[in-house]
């Protein structure tokens, strides 16, 4: 793909505004001006990758906001200077800089490679098989999630690897289950779709088991692809959807924060499924109905953070402090570990049978040690560091400069290959489906998750082709559509 002056224009006068911020809050010259680079390489790897219309470049667009446009926006408009919160702030300038370029110039390489479209599972659905895959994808998420927590609950950590990956990558859509629907009743032209009893009955269920499982993202995910559906039909200036989002914010910052920093403490990460929903239940209602408890969420709450306390539920929007500190650690030790967490992932991949010794936990746990993030008794608890730190841990900077780009090519070409361009179309069509399912799949792994954790999701194509097959077989047992009538999209919206 080629880039335009308009959007090279764009990225250029953007990371003009974002070195200007850094500057006048006096960030240190040198890692103004690399970070100012790291956000021009960003935002052409997000025209590279198709544009916020397409599911590679609104990956690009998430990875490069999470790390660090709304971190350094922030800390600009408080007049904090953006290198003060890290340890290693050149070297993670550094690593920032060369990673993103990294991720155009990977992003840049996969879009000019040939992909064959026998390939692609892109192809158009019926409404018929979209009301089955909507049946089969909530039937299997749900059940796929509470399989991979059994070893948890046994006290086995939290494992990922063989069946178990592909249950944790398939449990891991629960929240997207109500997208299909959604799109289902949108097709179906239904008088109030958005507040359809079956739509609500989704979400009201989907937020209790986010409650459930003690973590922020599952708390949250339901509603926000039930807004961004909404977003999709009915413009990005639809007031009401502007009132639920704010709403949804004084739910996360009020109820949800306060309650996953405590519950996590109090053995809601603990136990058996009855207990662990004993726990949740009683820590939520008192979250809700007492507020000086509410108030005590500061004490759960790390002091080192890239933002000031005030902001500490949106540290996740600022992984560049998360990134930073692994990388502080790896300079000070030297710890560079080369191979080991890289082929990680392959291990992750390959069958108990052939490789009986395989590691059953993430990476995350290995990488947190290095980092002095956890004690040396916990070895289960992983921590995110993002893709670049990762590959700064296992090779300095080359193997930033070198591997980056690699892994994008080869990782968005593997999306591609089975899944097409998948892309927004303003329309209820298989393509936008596979669109929003792939920004639900990745919007927090491509973040937060090392190398094997993404390449430990190779198979997650194969697990979509079963799903499909599932959904085929049961459109043998739902009514049958009307083969003389002749779905077209462009008639009916």
């Amino acid at each position: 793909m080629i880039l335009n002056r308009r959007q090279l224009g764009g990225s250029l006068f953007t990371a003009a505004i974002y070195l200007a911020g850094q500057l006048l809050a006096r960030t240190d010259i040198w890692v103004a001006l690399l970070f100012s680079a790291a956000i021009l390489s960003g935002l052409l790897a997000v025209f590279a990758g198709g544009g916020f219309g397409s599911a590679l470049g609104t990956l690009n667009a998430i990875l490069l906001a999470k790390f660090l446009l709304v971190a350094i926006g922030i800390k600009s408009l408080m007049l904090e200077p953006s290198d003060g919160p890290l340890r290693a702030a050149n070297t993670t300038a550094w690593v920032m800089a060369i990673g993103f370029f990294g991720l155009f110039l990977g992003t840049l390489i996969q879009s000019h490679l040939y992909c064959p479209q026998s390939w692609s599972l892109n192809k158009p659905f019926s409404k018929q098989m979209l009301l089955a895959f909507s049946i089969v994808l909530f039937v299997g998420s749900y059940a796929a999630y509470f399989v991979s927590m059994v070893p948890d609950t046994q006290g086995a950590g939290v494992q990922t690897g063989g069946y178990l990956g592909i249950a944790r990558a398939l449990g891991s859509l629960k929240s997207l289950a109500i997208v299909p629907p959604m799109l289902y009743l949108w097709r179906s032209k239904t008088h109030l779709w958005m507040t359809h009893p079956v739509i609500l009955g989704l979400l009201a269920w989907a937020a209790v088991v986010g409650i459930f499982s003690t973590g922020k993202q599952d708390a949250m995910e339901p509603l926000g692809f039930y807004v961004i559906t909404g977003f999709l039909r009915y413009g990005w200036r639809d007031l009401r959807l502007w009132s639920l989002v704010s709403l949804g914010l004084m739910y996360y910052t009020l109820i949800v924060f306060p309650y996953s920093q405590i519950v996590r403490y109090s053995g809601g990460r603990e136990g058996s499924f009855s207990e662990r929903a004993a726990v949740t239940k009683e820590i939520f209602l008192r979250i809700v109905n007492n507020q000086d408890y509410r108030s005590t969420v500061e004490d759960h709450v790390s002091k080192e953070t890239y933002f000031d306390p005030s902001l500490a539920a949106f540290s996740r929007l600022a992984m560049v402090g998360e990134a930073d500190r692994l990388i502080y650690a790896t300079q000070q030790e030297r710890a560079f570990t080369r191979w080991e967490t890289i082929t990680w992932g392959f291990k992750l991949l390959t069958p108990s049978f052939l490789y009986p010794d395989k590691p059953i936990l993430g990476a995350g746990n290995y990488l947190a040690h290095i980092a002095g993030d956890l004690t040396s008794t916990d070895l289960t608890t992983g921590v995110s560091y993002g893709i670049m730190a990762n590959w700064y841990n296992a090779f300095s900077f080359a193997g930033v400069l070198i591997g980056t780009p690699i892994f994008f090519a080869a990782f968005y070409y593997w999306i591609r290959l089975f899944m097409g361009d998948a892309r927004w179309e303003g329309l209820p069509t298989t393509s936008a489906l596979w669109f929003i399912w792939l920004v639900a799949l990745y919007q927090h792994s491509i973040v937060e998750a090392p190398v094997s954790g993404i390449i430990a999701t190779l198979s997650f194509p194969f697990v979509i082709a079963a799903l499909c097959v599932a959904a085929k077989w049961l459109c043998l047992f739902l009514p049958q559509e009307d083969q003389n009538v002749q779905f077209s999209l462009a008639n009916q919206y």
